[in-house]
């Protein structure tokens, strides 16, 4: 009954310290799996798998399948698992849920009863003895509405107090960066710390990302040291990195930067709303440091009042830093002029050559403002 950091997750599954009922929710997918995976083979070896863990699609959940499942008796082992990934709470209708809230709220108060609630739409399931199906609900979500995170929130408080539940949150880059630093060491190279943050920045802190581009860079470098010249080599840029740096540099009327990064992108086959829906999300951000930095408020007040996830927390910080030249009302221009073109790319499409010359003029009456 409790809401466990990561570590502290890992502690109670190496201690045999195992609960009735798991949620795991968060950005950071690659460590959500890995616990996961961790944690069914804790509670079912692999040899008693075939007839005992049951893994199910939150996406398009099938209800008799799930009962099916939950019902089950374990079959020459302890116990049965079930998994649900992707569940996705934010679909669940009000009835459903007031029927998953029932099911879960009584699971520690008899045995055999926790197999027929699993009957009524249960969703994750269960059980307080080992001989009935136990189960482990992950979920994958970005930043939504505040409603679905809410939403999602009332779950997790619900699911904590019957069970435990834990927030796979992205990382700072400073915290990857020892992370970083550690795997290239093993095979033999270095990498400079503020190197290693840049490499978890332009990854927008993503532990899967990461792990890839880090296995491309220690082949490469060959037990040398990985410099910032080889991750711009190597490294997939994403379009969500480039944001900042295009939104900044069009607020400063940097054109050459500009039209050279959208060439490159439309050469990626980047589809122009993709792109200007990356660029506003920016502006918002460089919009809110301005705001925040002419009343006197931290970047910290920034991050919370608008609840940034730690791997985006560097966008308010750079843009806190970097937005004391330009005006406010250049901002707010800029986010109307984007805005109409955004339209006109939704609503008047002439195709891609022709939206990316729409998106290219609207960019450039932003970079033409006097203000």
């Amino acid at each position: 009954m409790a809401l466990l950091t990561a570590s502290a997750l890992g502690k109670t599954i190496r201690e045999n310290d195992i609960d009735s009922l798991y949620y795991f929710y968060g950005h950071d997918t690659a460590a959500l799996e890995s616990f996961t995976k961790r944690l069914v083979n804790k509670l079912c070896p692999a040899d008693a798998q075939v007839m005992n863990f049951h893994k199910l699609d939150g996406k398009n959940l099938d209800f008799p399948m799930l009962t099916d499942a939950c019902e089950a008796l374990p079959f020459m082992a302890e116990r049965v698992v079930v998994t649900i990934n992707d569940l996705n709470i934010d679909a669940v209708t009000k009835d459903d849920l007031d029927d998953l809230k029932k099911i879960l709220g009584s699971l520690g108060e008899t045995t055999e009863e926790i197999a027929e609630s699993a009957r009524l739409k249960g969703r994750i399931a269960h059980h307080a003895r080992q001989t009935a199906p136990r189960s482990v609900a992950n979920r994958q979500y970005s930043p939504n509405t505040q409603h679905n995170l809410d939403k999602n929130k009332r779950f997790a408080d619900f699911c904590e107090k019957h069970g435990t539940v834990c927030n796979f949150e992205y990382k700072r880059a400073s915290d990857l960066g020892k992370s970083i630093s550690t795997y290239l060491a093993k095979s033999g190279c270095t990498i400079t710390k503020s190197n290693a943050e840049y490499l978890a920045n332009l990854c927008l802190c993503d532990t899967a990302f990461i792990s890839k581009e880090l296995e491309k860079l220690s082949a490469y470098a060959e037990g040398r040291e990985v410099t910032r010249e080889d991750i711009d080599l190597l490294c997939i840029r994403r379009i969500e990195s480039d944001g900042y740096s295009l939104a900044i540099n069009i607020l400063r009327g940097n054109a050459a930067m500009v039209f050279t990064r959208l060439r490159e992108l439309d050469v990626q086959n980047y589809e122009p709303y993709a792109i200007i829906g990356i660029i506003g999300f920016s502006l918002a951000d460089i919009y809110r440091a301005k705001l925040a930095r002419s009343s006197g408020r931290s970047v910290a007040d920034v991050a919370k009042d608008f609840s940034y996830a730690k791997n985006r927390e560097f966008a308010v910080k750079n843009a806190y830093s970097e937005c004391g030249n330009i005006s406010a009302e250049r901002i707010r221009k800029t986010l109307e002029i984007l805005s109409e073109t955004d339209l006109m790319l939704k609503t008047r499409s002439r195709g891609k050559d022709g939206d990316m010359l729409t998106l290219e003029q609207g960019l450039a009456r932003s970079m033409a403002l006097r203000c």
